[in-house]
């Protein structure tokens, strides 16, 4: 009994506390991500997450590890990310990390060191390498863009890094691994941040190997002073600063096409979805509602890749798919894929078709229309295939959808978020700056089954 205490060291303690106490937003996710970002309201706990992970990181790399810590300002860095009333240097049962001023780094008990850098200064991340890295609020950080490509070229150190001893123990593995020497498998980001409008971020979420997590600020309300809560809603209560602030929602752009409540009224009318707090009498009706199936018909709309059929494509492929009952829609699954060949995304429209049991497939025509037709054919479809062009702007395109989403007609499954960064980023002020290729196909889907649309038929053209 002695010795199961002597090895409950300050450090498995801390860990096991954290592991107890943290909410859903703040633990890490599981499976194989690339990138984890934790989106919360202010106060969310998004510091305490983001610390907390940097020490278990740095349990697990030990000696001669190397984790980024990488704030908007230096100075946030240190007086947020190390100082902080969450910051590394002060979380509960957390002892013996040391802060270095002139060397700019944190030295953690096993030998992992946190480099601190400033998101202002993208070019001092140049020549370091790391195994992990911690970005606090993305979302303020003034070069994000370079910040974060600088960043991500360091993250290239991995291999065999034994965790450290005092978690190791008699044999004991560490919390969170599956081997006493479990080594830190591939290099790791974690992005903290309240969110707002920006493609940065939405770029981020709509990364294949991207993890996600949110809370609002209530769901830390335990560790806040008595009564912020309710004076932030007295003050803000019901409006966009509220929705950002205090409830985490990433907002769409100025003068995007959808709004964040379209798309929070999509989800709840898609089942198994409620936000918690205030619902207006249009939210309650939608509960209410749901738009599920059989469904009379089911489309999968493709929107190519730029340069698809002469070489390695740059966008993605857009495949997304959408069901059709008593004049009301459901987005089903979104299906997009960067990269691929035109015989690999053909093969993962032509699936997608089979798994939904859809009666066709809508194309855009624009890039090579006839070519890609062909190539879905040779994929196996023997269904029917739909051509369109583009003959407007995709603004222009996306007005009509827009106004179904406005009206409540359209539902979305669980697990769309990439789509929906890219509705909320469509026709504001940003939207040229990238291929929307997931919403591009949403838009085809719809607008081929706009209830009293025929799916073929004459057309005039002006000269």
């Amino acid at each position: 009994m002695a010795g199961a205490l002597e090895w409950v060291t300050p450090e498995v303690l801390g860990e096991a506390m954290w592991r107890k106490t943290a909410h859903d937003g703040q633990r890490a996710p599981d499976g194989d991500w690339r990138t984890w970002v934790f989106l919360g309201g202010r106060g969310a706990g998004k510091t305490r997450a983001g610390a907390e992970w940097a020490w278990e990181t740095a349990a697990r790399l030990g000696d001669g590890g190397r984790i980024a810590l990488v704030g908007p300002t230096l100075h946030d860095a240190r007086t947020v990310m190390v100082e902080g009333p969450s910051g590394v240097l002060n979380l509960p049962y957390r002892t013996g990390a040391a802060y270095e001023p002139s060397l700019r780094r944190v030295r953690f008990p096993g030998g992992a060191v946190g480099l601190l850098f400033s998101a202002g200064e993208p070019e001092r991340l140049r020549g370091p390498q790391f195994h992990a890295a911690w970005g606090d609020e993305v979302c303020a950080w003034a070069r994000g863009g370079e910040a974060l490509a600088m960043l991500r070229l360091g993250l290239r150190l991995s291999g065999p890094v034994e965790a450290s001893a005092s978690l190791v123990g008699r044999g004991r593995r560490p919390f969170g691994t599956s081997r006493p020497d479990a080594a830190w498998a591939s290099p790791r980001l974690v992005l903290t941040t309240t969110p707002r409008p920006g493609r940065l971020i939405r770029g981020v979420l709509a990364e294949a190997g991207c993890a996600r997590t949110d809370a609002p600020t209530r769901a830390n309300a335990g560790n806040l002073a008595p009564g912020f809560l309710a004076a932030m809603q007295d003050l803000y209560g019901g409006t966009r600063r509220a929705a950002q602030e205090l409830e985490g929602q990433l907002l769409e752009a100025e003068g995007a096409l959808f709004t964040n409540a379209d798309l929070v009224r999509a989800r709840i009318l898609g089942g198994g979805y409620r936000p918690s707090g205030y619902l207006s009498p249009d939210m309650e009706a939608a509960l209410a509602n749901p738009v599920t199936g059989p469904w009379e018909i089911v489309v999968v709309a493709v929107d190519p890749p730029a340069g698809t059929l002469s070489g390695r494509p740059r966008d993605a492929c857009g495949i997304v798919v959408v069901g059709r009952r008593q004049g009301r829609l459901r987005v089903l699954a979104d299906r997009t894929a960067r990269g691929l060949s035109p015989e690999a995304w053909a093969a993962r429209a032509r699936a997608a078709a089979e798994e939904f049991g859809a009666a066709r497939l809508v194309v855009e025509a624009n890039n090579g229309g006839a070519m890609a037709e062909a190539v879905l054919r040779a994929s196996g479809w023997g269904g029917a295939i739909r051509r369109v062009h583009a003959s407007l702007g995709k603004v222009a395109r996306a007005e009509p959808v827009a106004a179904l989403y406005e009206q409540g007609r359209v539902a979305h499954a669980a697990g769309l978020e990439a789509l929906e960064a890219e509705l909320l980023e469509l026709g504001g002020e940003d939207a040229g700056a990238g291929s929307p290729d997931r919403a591009d196909a949403l838009v085809w889907a719809v607008t081929d089954l706009i209830p009293g649309r025929s799916p073929a038929g004459p057309s005039v053209r002006v000269l």
